[in-house]
């Protein structure tokens, strides 16, 4: 019976993980991937490419299709495993707060499914500070000592001498572990198959049963609040309140219209302190919508104050919020 490999890729939020989709997507060289991802809209798939969009599933010009894990990830495999014979591989992207090698554990109760790796990005210039985190280092550290291969992204944001002693640092709290220093997620794409666990370094860990029905398990306490507008949003408001933020944000992402190129769709990400924003081409006939998501500790600003901090933003604004 023919055993379609399954990689996961995980990491935690900001670290890589959809520039990496991105890069496969892009360089498959023949190779026909299904990728599970939550969200589409932050996937940079060319519309070249596109020869079908059915909703929650995108096929690709190249054999690739993408598909919208939803509610369950069990039932997003599902439906990819009824295109066996057409694909070569499944990736799943797991969530910034998953334990992707958990998800991976899923190639063992699936005959159809073959674990070959588990893939962990990190971000070089965070890794030890969030490892130390009262609220997220539990899930950093599985994380990290699940990977069978281990991205250290961003290495181009720190000195060699900085990013030497993040390498040791990391080697020395898991022996054996195979990283492998990267920025923009620029890995050579053969490297990251083939790691199945025969090949990887031995972990201690406790055993753990399989993430039947769950696409983010045992993740720490997230909070959340986002903002949705159809309004233009004022792009020097929205870099004051983003940069008012607290170091208990840990992360901002967003496709915004901003009121001084409302033709371009704008890519709004921030990571830590540092805040990138750029074009990602015309709106074309998507919905002129801003959609803006902050994700933070449990003591980052309540959601009250947050509504004020973003007030200035943009009109019409609808917000939502939960801890």
């Amino acid at each position: 019976m023919r055993r379609l490999p399954l990689t996961v890729i995980g990491g935690f939020l900001g670290a890589g993980k959809t520039t990496l989709l991105n890069r496969l997507l892009r360089h498959a060289g023949g190779r026909r991937f299904a990728v599970l991802v939550n969200d589409f809209g932050a996937i940079d798939i060319d519309s070249r490419l596109v020869v079908a969009h059915g909703g929650d599933t995108i096929s690709l010009a190249n054999g690739c299709i993408c598909c919208g894990i939803g509610d369950s990830l069990v039932l997003a495999l599902m439906r990819v495993l009824e295109k066996v014979d057409v694909l070569d591989h499944v990736v799943v992207e797991a969530s910034g707060v998953a334990d992707p090698a958990r998800i991976a554990e899923l190639a063992l109760i699936e005959p159809l499914l073959a674990r070959d790796g588990v893939l962990v990005l990190a971000d070089a210039t965070s890794v030890r500070e969030r490892e130390a985190d009262r609220y997220v280092g539990d899930t950093i550290r599985r994380q990290l000592d699940g990977a069978d291969l281990l991205i250290l992204n961003k290495a181009d944001l720190l000195s060699d001498a900085q990013l030497a002693d993040v390498a040791t640092w990391l080697r020395q709290r898991a022996p054996g572990l195979r990283l492998v220093p990267a920025s923009h997620a620029e890995v050579p794409i053969e490297a990251l198959f083939g790691l199945a666990a025969g090949d990887a370094p031995a972990r201690d860990a406790p055993p753990r049963s399989p993430a039947a029905n769950d696409a983010t398990p045992d993740g720490p306490p997230i909070a959340r609040w986002s903002f949705t507008s159809r309004g233009p949003v004022d792009r020097a408001a929205l870099l004051a309140a983003l940069r008012a933020l607290p170091d208990s944000v840990l992360r901002a992402k967003g496709i915004v219209r901003f009121a001084d190129a409302p033709r371009q769709r704008g890519v709004v990400h921030m990571v830590g302190r540092r805040i990138d924003v750029s074009a990602d081409g015309p709106w074309g006939i998507a919905d002129l919508r801003s959609d803006l998501v902050l994700l933070g500790t449990p003591d980052m600003p309540d959601a009250a104050e947050l509504d004020g901090l973003f007030a200035g933003v943009a009109p019409a604004v609808s917000k939502s919020a939960s801890w």
